[in-house]
């Protein structure tokens, strides 16, 4: 059986740790993470840029990052922050293998300094399934993590190893 193997080390932006704040929601002072999302606001004259931070119960708040002017010479670009959990990890070509005969696929995630999700951090580096195919498969008991069966909302830490079986 050939088997191809990756060894994972998953971090985040430098900024990983939690802001304490109030949530409208939660009705109380909880930790909000950064997502590494970043999303920009325009009206007309300035141009907004917002980090977004979610809570452990999913709930938002925008951090506003910066306010740019906006006219035609604007030629400033703002510095691009690096998604590192995304720029360090291989993409891997499901497809590719499953075409030169690979039957098994087995992921160790070395050191994780964050939460996530096996189904969506799959779904960012697995190039050839989508999350829902990914969500089935882990369903379908063929995405397995430490040789046991997963829920697709699985937080992966240290030493996990993820075994996904293509054939």
């Amino acid at each position: 059986m050939l088997v191809m193997e990756h060894t994972w080390v998953l971090t985040q932006t430098p900024c990983t740790l939690p802001v304490l704040r109030y949530c409208r929601s939660c009705g109380r002072t909880v930790p909000f993470f950064d997502t590494s999302i970043r999303r920009h606001n325009a009206n007309g004259k300035n141009i907004y840029r917002f980090a977004i931070y979610k809570c452990e119960r999913d709930h938002t708040w925008n951090e506003k990052l910066a306010i740019y002017k906006s006219f035609p010479e604007h030629v400033e670009v703002p510095e691009q922050e690096t998604m590192a959990e995304n720029l360090a990890l291989p993409v891997v070509p499901v497809l590719d293998y499953k075409e030169q005969g690979v039957q098994e696929v087995r992921i160790t995630i070395e050191s994780a300094d964050a939460r996530y999700r096996l189904d969506k951090l799959l779904a960012s580096r697995l190039d050839g399934w989508s999350r829902s195919q990914i969500v089935q498969k882990i369903k379908d008991g063929r995405i397995r993590v430490n040789q046991r069966e997963a829920k697709p909302s699985a937080i992966l830490s240290a030493s996990d190893v993820i075994v996904i079986v293509i054939g």
